[in-house]
């Protein structure tokens, strides 16, 4: 029943934007919008649907939307030429190679990395470290994902503290998601951090050509103020749990966590650990020799391959494909709907809006995105809102401090919080949860994850607004 209730609003939105953009072509005098552009449209809602209401694999929603754009383009353009959208060659020019190649390249250098075992030894430590108490593993962990996040990727750093957060909060007796939750919500925040800590992140970074420094000096100040402010809410909504959690652990379950823990290939991790080190250096420095991050990712990558020389078959298999597809798809698509005059719709709509105030421009372009992120999946809304922020900036008198692509990276980044469909970690983290047995509702996990994000979304607009 709550299926069809989903899918029922979801014909119900797609019918009222269609009717609202017929109605708008009426008033332009019925010539502005042609077939194209209700079927880019259509397409793309249909798409977001999918991806949302979960009626199929993201990928598999993302591939079949673009097929259909070149199915419409090729088959009836060729009888009906108001129904051609976008042919391949123009199409390949709207897809970001510079993000697919970053992921690609940590994506290998992750491969290898997470076979050493260190993210689990780092975990036991913070254990350790705290001698048990609930609350400051919890700090300790939250942080450590934020970090990890900020500098490596977010759904990496969920797939590999998960498990392990799963294990000491069980030792110490707490239920998991006063662990897995905050540490979900500390991805999407750290990850905002830096160029290639989130998806949104590496598709603005890469859109405005920026360097790692460049990223990282305008949002690294915001997303550390936001990481301790969920400190500060997660000690208050878990606090409870916390003081009532058992202080003296059990010696069988440490002894399992331990032995979870231990660095499985010294050599390898020495390997990676230089190697990373490099990369992390390069990517401060690169921006000097012109260098985007795309081709730093695959310099550490093949260097790395090359020192190591893992069984290149089993290494990737290891690389998800999947969401570098997922990508390709999503921005082809997007590239239909620019094509077509939805993007400049869209964008006209909230220019009306803001008018050529800057402030408010600011804030719509904040909270937008950020209620959006909450209730679909924030990589494709990025991708759409980017050409927004282009025409925004472009025709508001001081936007050229890009104080509006910001307000894009911290409204999606902070507003996929919301819901556990709002990003990639969130979907991750549920699942590795449901796989150890426990199962968290949509309601359970927009206990924590909206006042979070009503809170730094809330921060970020104030610190836009005083900053730029």
């Amino acid at each position: 029943m709550k299926r069809i209730a989903l899918c029922a609003l979801a014909v119900l939105g797609l019918v009222s934007l269609f009717a609202g953009i017929w109605w708008l072509n009426g008033r332009s005098g019925g010539g502005r919008y042609g077939t194209s552009f209700f079927v880019s449209a259509g397409i793309f809602v249909f798409v977001f649907a999918a991806i949302s209401l979960r009626w199929m694999h993201e990928t598999s929603a993302a591939l079949l939307g673009a097929v259909s754009v070149w199915l419409f383009h090729y088959v009836a353009g060729t009888f009906f030429p108001t129904f051609q959208i976008l042919d391949f060659e123009e199409s390949m020019r709207f897809v970001d190679w510079n993000v697919i190649f970053l992921i690609l390249g940590m994506m290998i250098f992750m491969a290898m990395f997470s076979e050493t075992g260190i993210f689990n030894w780092l975990a036991f430590r913070a254990f350790r470290l705290a001698r048990g108490n609930a609350w400051l593993l919890g700090m300790a962990l939250i942080l450590l994902t934020g970090i990890v996040s900020a500098f490596l990727n977010d759904v990496t750093a969920i797939l590999l503290l998960v498990p392990l957060s799963i294990e000491i909060a069980e030792t110490v007796g707490i239920h998991p998601l006063a662990y897995v939750i905050p540490e979900v919500l500390a991805s999407n925040i750290g990850g905002a951090a830096t160029i290639i800590g989130d998806p949104p992140s590496t598709i603005v970074g890469s859109h405005l050509g920026l360097s790692f420094v460049d990223y990282m000096v305008n949002m690294v100040f915001i997303s550390a103020i936001c990481l301790v402010v969920l400190l500060v809410l997660t000690t208050g909504l878990y606090w409870r749990a916390f003081s009532t959690a058992r202080q003296r652990t059990s010696p069988a379950l440490v002894a399992q966590l331990e032995a979870d823990a231990r660095i499985t290939d010294n050599r390898l991790l020495k390997k990676t650990a230089l190697v990373g080190l490099a990369t992390i250096v390069l990517f401060f420095v690169g921006d000097q020799f012109g260098m985007p991050p795309s081709v730093i990712a695959l310099v550490g990558a093949a260097v790395l391959i090359t020192w190591v020389r893992p069984d290149m078959h089993r290494m990737l298999r290891e690389v998800d494909w999947t969401t570098l597809v997922f990508f390709i798809g999503i921005f082809v698509i997007v590239g239909a709907l620019e094509a077509t005059g939805v993007i400049g719709w869209i964008a006209d709509a909230i220019a009306h809006l803001a008018g050529d105030n800057l402030t408010t421009a600011t804030v719509l372009m904040v909270w937008i995105p950020g209620a959006a992120s909450g209730i679909v999946a924030n990589i494709p809304f990025t991708v759409a809102a980017l050409p927004i922020a282009d025409f925004l900036t472009a025709s508001i008198n001081g936007a050229g401090n890009l104080v509006l692509y910001w307000a894009l990276v911290l409204g999606a980044d902070l507003g996929g919080n919301a819901t556990y469909l709002g990003s990639a970690p969130n979907i991750v983290a549920i699942g590795l949860l449901a796989q150890a047995g426990y199962r968290v509702s949509f309601g359970r996990f927009m206990r924590d994850g909206v006042p979070v994000t009503i809170v730094t979304l809330a921060l970020a607009t104030l610190w836009l607004l005083l900053h730029y």
